[in-house]
């Protein structure tokens, strides 16, 4: 044990700058995220109740007993930055082990740049605003990563540690799922690659997949001790097993879709290149035939970008399409397959600089998108402060015992600063809370704000008679009706 501590201390000196490196690149972003303080609901809610209810609402019990132990209590309170830098940390081990694994147990400057897109993908970018659930959130990535370490250790530690890993990653975040797939997949095509025998990544693969079956099975039968889990509806649900080819084959086309949708021209384009050249050179480096090569290296690409998706392939519900938060499996996709790209020795200085030069641009675009998704998520944050207060303003004389209902056509305006930027980056759309929407979340932010405890409802603009309405106050932004002892809120 001493030898194993002292190994580790000396290694970690020999690579401390490219250690500093990644700890720096995802402290920066997570910062610029977690800075902002952005007030999501669950958020809202836990800053002002101290609940955790990871374990009862979402069975998360990892999230649960963790949460308990960095708060130091059972009642929960916002803890500033701390828990966004424990994420940064986390991310950072997690890349760290990425790349450790796939390059031979070495680190090197481009492959843990590129790393970071395991947690800054824009997809997971969500997760991490999250201001305490983003830890935990990040031990999910960090647990579909960790058995890895022991790739070439006994088949049963091998086993066993896989198994805890992924009920743990079940414990805290699922829709981490697929990371664990693509990993065995990546060090799979390896051994293939390099010339090994087939039978040898064969045993290791049907290893992983009784590890991973046993592990969801563990957590199927604890979700069954949570009879509130069963309220969440589809988006635990999983497919009928006569409906799970349909499911899988529905499922894949519109995850990847989603994908394609979100992503930036720019994105798309480089990562078009970079998958060319990933083809290309894996098989000019290969000890094995081209057409062999070829075969080993479509089927990771395919079965890699859908199995990314992890368990939610057999979920009726399409989670993907409810929030980018559900999908970041794909941005783990890329990077490794990136890191395995990297590995490669170019001999030739312009075949070099193409393929470090593309990665490069890739890595530029995507690590500078959490700084733009801070500076959308600061613009609409204002937003909603400026017109929570000028709506309580004239409400506060308005609402009263007798007129406590209010109905408004929309809640605020987005900011055009947002506005803006959405245009260059589709996946805003689905990351950043319209103002717009009269839904529940919105609610719970306005009442946070302004300490006006009523909740407005919406209503049909086009079907308002204002003839029989009294006109109550006008100014830039409003229009405000009574009837029948109900606030009616027209913004202009």
């Amino acid at each position: 044990m001493i030898y194993q501590i002292s190994a580790l201390t000396d290694w970690s000196k020999k690579n401390k700058a490219l250690l500093l490196m990644t700890v720096i690149i995802y402290q920066l972003a997570i910062l610029a995220i977690g800075l902002v303080n952005f007030p999501y609901m669950d958020d809202t809610v836990r800053q002002q109740a101290g609940n955790t209810d990871f374990a009862s609402t979402y069975s998360r019990w990892g999230s649960e007993v963790a949460s308990w132990l960095v708060q130091g209590s059972r009642h929960l309170t916002d803890m500033g930055l701390l828990t966004h830098i424990l994420t940064g940390f986390i991310l950072a081990i997690s890349s760290i082990i990425v790349v450790y694994t796939l390059n031979n147990k070495t680190l090197r400057f481009f492959p843990l740049v590129v790393s970071t897109l395991i947690g800054l993908n824009p997809w997971f970018l969500q997760c991490i605003s999250f201001r305490f659930d983003s830890p935990y959130m990040a031990l999910s990535i960090l647990f579909s990563v960790l058995p890895f370490l022991w790739w070439e250790s006994k088949r049963s530690i091998f086993f066993i540690l896989s198994t805890f890993s992924i009920f743990m990653m079940c414990n805290t975040y699922q829709a981490s799922s697929g990371i664990y797939i693509i990993m065995v997949l990546a060090l799979a095509l390896k051994t293939l690659l390099a010339g090994g025998k087939i039978s040898d990544p064969l045993k290791k693969v049907f290893l992983s997949a009784g590890a991973y079956i046993v592990a969801m099975l563990m957590y199927f039968i604890e979700t069954k001790f949570n009879p509130e889990l069963a309220a969440r509806g589809g988006n635990v649900a999983i497919a009928k097993l006569r409906d799970i080819p349909a499911t899988l084959f529905t499922n894949s086309s519109m995850y990847l879709q989603q994908i394609s949708d979100q992503s930036t021209k720019i994105w798309f384009i480089l990562f078009l290149f970079l998958i060319i050249f990933f083809i290309v050179f894996s098989v000019k480096n290969a000890k094995i035939t081209p057409f062999k090569s070829l075969i080993y290296l479509v089927l990771y690409l395919i079965l890699g970008a859908i199995l990314s998706y992890g368990v939610f392939l057999i979920f009726p519900e399409k989670l993907a399409l409810a929030a980018p938060r559900y999908a970041y499996g794909f941005g783990v996709f890329t990077s490794i397959t990136c890191i395995l790209l990297l590995d490669y020795k170019l001999t030739q200085p312009i075949l070099n600089v193409t393929v470090k030069g593309t990665a490069g641009l890739f890595c530029f675009y995507l690590l500078s998108f959490p700084f733009v998704f801070a500076s959308s998520l600061y613009y609409q944050k204002g937003a909603f402060e400026r017109q929570s207060v000028m709506l309580a303003m004239t409400l506060k004389n308005l609402v009263t015992t007798e007129t406590k209902e209010v109905y408004a056509s929309m809640l605020f305006k987005d900011s055009p600063v947002f506005d803006n930027t959405k245009r260059n980056y589709p996946i805003l759309q689905d990351m950043v809370p319209p103002n717009t929407a009269i839904f529940f979340p919105n609610q719970v932010v306005f009442k946070t704000y302004t300490g006006m405890n009523i909740m407005i409802q919406p209503f049909d603009l086009a079907s308002f008679d204002k003839e029989h309405s009294e006109l109550k106050s006008t100014d830039y932004y409003y229009d405000i009706y009574e009837k029948e002892k109900k606030l009616y809120i027209l913004v202009k």
